[in-house]
């Protein structure tokens, strides 16, 4: 799959593409269903097929604040995109001014002009342009003045309610992992390098890998989850606790694994985890021992949780 960043890169020889349209953060079930239908699109015409991203994520910089939007990184997000069959990424920065494009200048100095789009994919929620004053509506009337297919997918409902970041978002931060995964087609993942931790767990013989994961990505609630890391090119079960480490008076959050089945020392190295399923809820315990005996429980419950799939 061809990567191309902002639109001064977009190459010639990507000639009358059908484009999937969206921020496709996350890259869930819904967006499965908008990029699946370029590119059936795009093969039966012979056409390459091209899906358009944001980064940074507009919510950045439209509602920037200090909670976490991301469900994945740029480079996850790519990784997505070819697994499911696109041809080119476009990724587009996108900062204040690029926020204020007019719905007409992105149809067609963007969509027509620059891309020379074939046909477009979009979701039906889909908004554009200033103040997303452009809908889809709007973007399946100009395709038809200006001869550009517009098909716009209708929401992929789950459990009743159309599928969303925003609701896979919340799905998150409750603790809801396995909602999450439900929505998003695989496991919610963090990914980021082992760092060196206040070996707390080594002296209650619990040693365990403390991950710094992506900053701007969602982190799930506090809690302790079944987990399932990779590290050094191997898969290990994991239970993770995320929290603040309330029976030693913690106050900075931390996201602390201890790996079934691993020796060895790993600080330093990059390692992934996926959340399988939320096993309790992060409390403080009388002391470092009772924290121990839960903490066996905890492993317990995940080696079986693990095993039954």
């Amino acid at each position: 799959m061809r990567r191309i960043f902002g639109l001064a890169d977009w190459p010639d020889e990507v000639r009358a593409p059908v484009l999937a349209l969206g921020t496709f953060d996350g890259v869930h079930l819904g967006h499965h269903r908008v990029i699946g239908l370029a590119v059936e699109r795009a093969r039966a015409r012979g056409s390459p097929v091209a899906a358009l991203t944001f980064e940074p994520h507009p919510l950045e910089v439209l509602r920037p604040g200090s909670e976490p939007v991301l469900l994945t990184t740029i480079e996850e997000r790519l990784e997505q995109f070819e697994t499911l069959g696109v041809d080119a990424a476009l990724v587009l920065p996108f900062d204040d001014a690029f926020s204020k494009i007019s719905a007409a200048a992105w149809l067609d100095d963007v969509l027509r002009g620059r891309l020379q789009a074939r046909e477009i994919v979009a979701g039906s929620s889909y908004t554009f342009g200033f103040r997303r004053e452009g809908t889809a509506r709007r973007l399946e009337a100009w395709g038809r003045a200006a001869d550009v297919p517009v098909h716009l997918v209708p929401a992929v409902l789950v459990g009743g309610e159309p599928v969303s970041s925003s609701r896979i978002r919340a799905a998150l931060r409750e603790g809801l992992v396995e909602d999450a995964a439900r929505l998003l087609g695989r496991r919610y993942r963090l990914a980021g390098q082992v760092v060196r931790g206040e070996g707390r767990g080594r002296t209650i013989g619990v040693p365990t890998a403390n991950l710094a994961p992506t900053p701007r990505k969602v982190v799930p609630a506090h809690g302790v989850y079944a987990t399932v890391a990779t590290l050094g090119g191997r898969r290990y079960g994991g239970a993770t606790n995320i929290g603040t480490r309330p029976t030693f008076g913690g106050t900075v959050p931390s996201l602390e694994t201890f790996l079934l089945d691993f020796e060895g020392e790993c600080t330093g190295a990059p390692m992934a985890l996926e959340f399988v399923r939320r096993v309790r809820d992060e409390r403080a315990f009388p002391d470092a021992a009772a924290l121990a005996r839960q903490i066996a429980d905890d492993v317990a419950a995940v080696r079986q949780l693990l095993r039954d799939g």
